[in-house]
């Protein structure tokens, strides 16, 4: 209740009419509706069909003065049918994984069984920028990588694949520090402090700290990343420039295991664009190497702990070893588009399609309607894999359709 109140005061301050001006708001609403098959995960739990609907508004502002400035976000979001209790079961399944960041910012003003009306404040961040330098302390966001949809480099609260609204990555606690230099490169360093577990003493082993440089190479861009991430180390140099009129992106990461084990990841895409009459395409192949990945007839249960952790941390959404991606942003019509990705799994040939239709009819109203589906034998990536061996329950995505409306004040 003490947290509770701590983040509606801070939603009170945000909302204030001393800030009106500033502020901006941000509305969403959606529903979808699941259907997994019958020897599914999901099944097995009862929850094969489900239903349900979402609300959420973000109330955002930015202020300050000079070289200083403050960032402040809350979101309260209301969530309504069968997903509310599927997540609650499926969290019952599995181990208690750390927190994602130091604080938890995030109560409850009301729950039940299906449906759950919460307040967060996602964003609260003093930042500074002066001359070369930016500074910013507090909970925030950060996006690495150059992946179209796999980005095995972006450590820190990662999106999947398969997410539809990208729009916000959820904030965590952070010290964020920059140098940009007069030729346009710039080095980062971040240090995301965790617990092993909430309420638990700061756990060094849990938390991420992370330096990334970005350098020019002529008509090439090129990074390279050391971190120090829940104990193990990850290296990455990546790569990337114009190849035509397409562009081009390598990236090679190298994971050294607090057990000694190694694994390296490799990601290779390439985009272009083009047009058909009135109609602009712009469309991107990509292979993700999983090198933490294992063959297809390892059941969940009997995955690596090195897998397991990242699977459980959210920093990894596949199990696979091999994948190719295809997908393309079609512009139908004036504010209408037509994105379609397939993801195939190499090492099985299973599939994961997904498409959305985006319109915006004026500036400051988005709708998006979303499917996704996939297709595969049982014992593969996208056609389920068995939970236990021998257990007859197979874990994969179910067909899902959903339709959301983004509303901008």
């Amino acid at each position: 209740m003490d947290k509770l109140k701590a983040i509606l005061a801070a939603s009170l301050l945000l909302a204030s009419p001393a800030l009106a001006d500033p502020l901006r708001v941000r509305l969403d609403f959606g529903g979808s509706l699941d259907r997994a098959a019958p020897d599914s995960l999901d099944a097995a739990l009862g929850y094969a069909s489900r239903q349900t609907l979402e609300a959420k508004a973000r109330l955002m502002w930015q202020g300050g003065a000079g070289p200083w400035r403050i960032e402040m976000q809350t979101l309260l979001a209301y969530q309504a049918g069968d997903n509310v209790a599927f997540s609650s079961a499926l969290a019952g399944l599995s181990p208690p994984v750390p927190p994602p960041s130091y604080f938890d910012l995030s109560a409850d003003i009301t729950s039940s069984a299906n449906a759950r009306l919460s307040l967060s404040l996602d964003r609260l961040s003093l930042s500074y920028a002066g001359g070369n330098v930016v500074l910013k302390i507090g909970r925030q966001a950060v996006t690495w990588g150059a992946g179209q949809v796999f980005n095995p480099s972006d450590i820190i609260a990662p999106f999947s694949p398969a997410a539809i609204d990208t729009a916000y990555k959820p904030g965590v606690e952070m010290l964020y520090g920059q140098y940009l230099f007069d030729n346009g490169n710039d080095i980062v360093a971040v240090l995301v402090p965790r617990r092993a577990m909430a309420g638990g003493p700061l756990d060094w082993g849990q938390s991420t700290l992370a330096l990334r440089a970005s350098l020019l190479l002529g008509a090439l861009d090129g990074t390279a990343m050391l971190a120090q991430d829940r104990g193990d180390t990850l290296l990455t140099l990546s790569l990337g420039g114009p190849l035509g009129g397409a562009a081009w992106n390598v990236e090679l990461g190298q994971w050294f295991m607090a057990d000694g084990s190694q694994a390296t990841n490799a990601l290779l895409n390439i985009s272009n664009s083009s047009a058909l009459g009135d109609i602009n395409i712009t469309y991107f192949a990509e292979y993700f190497r999983n090198g933490l990945g294992v063959d297809t007839a390892t059941p969940l249960d009997a995955l690596p702990p090195a897998l397991a952790s990242r699977l459980a941390t959210g920093q990894l959404f596949n199990v696979g070893q091999d994948f190719l991606a295809l997908g393309a942003q079609i512009g139908v019509a004036a504010g209408a588009t037509l994105s379609p990705v397939v993801i195939t799994s190499l090492n099985d040939g299973s599939v994961a399609a997904k498409v959305q239709l985006a319109v915006s009819p004026t500036d400051n109203l988005d709708i998006s309607l979303n499917a996704s589906k996939g297709f595969g034998p049982n014992g593969t990536e996208f056609g389920g894999r068995e939970t236990t061996a021998g257990s007859g329950t197979y874990l994969r995505p179910p067909t899902t359709i959903s339709l959301r409306l983004s509303r901008f004040f």
